[in-house]
């Protein structure tokens, strides 16, 4: 799932809402008689434990956001932001303004860590307890490389925004 965004959207509970009917899907009638029955967790029969569910996700997306949203009560100017699966990373070039300086800011909702490397520099380790962690980048190269990678056994949902900073 690959969610940018270069504006406050509020197609963000849409997005997240299409995703759920995506990942779970939807019949017209009751089950083949063949179907696997759900289990006593409410996960489908055969599905990995570690999955998490789709409202799981969705719930720990709009967490991951507001975390964000409310962390920087002076909201700089808006740059982008985006909300992935912390199982898919994120792998992104976000266009700036050579020069200029930003604050990256990273949130991971669920359980485990994330490895956040910023211009291929000093990889950190963001915990996904819902806590944001920034990054200040000073003369900002005009595609800024972010990449998010999980630990081993990690999960949720992480988000992450870029706002320029004054000079």
């Amino acid at each position: 799932m690959q969610h940018h965004r270069t504006a406050r959207s509020p197609y963000l509970a849409a997005t997240l809402a299409l995703l759920c009917l995506t990942a779970v899907g939807c019949t017209d009638g009751p089950p083949p008689s063949d179907t696997a029955t759900a289990s006593a967790a409410g996960k489908p029969m055969g599905e990995p434990s570690g999955t998490p569910s789709p409202r799981g996700e969705e719930e720990q997306g709009r967490r991951a956001e507001a975390a964000l949203e409310t962390g920087w009560p002076d909201d700089p100017e808006f740059v982008e932001s985006g909300l992935e699966r912390v199982r898919d990373g994120v792998h992104h070039l976000s266009p700036l303004t050579p020069g200029r300086t930003y604050r990256l800011s990273v949130v991971c909702v669920g359980t485990g860590t994330v490895k956040v490397v910023v211009a291929d520099k000093d990889p950190r380790t963001v915990p996904c307890d819902g806590v944001p962690a920034a990054r200040r980048v000073e003369k900002a190269p005009e595609r800024l490389p972010i990449d998010i990678t999980p630990a081993t056994g990690a999960t949720g949902m992480v988000a992450w925004r870029i706002v320029s900073l004054p000079t």
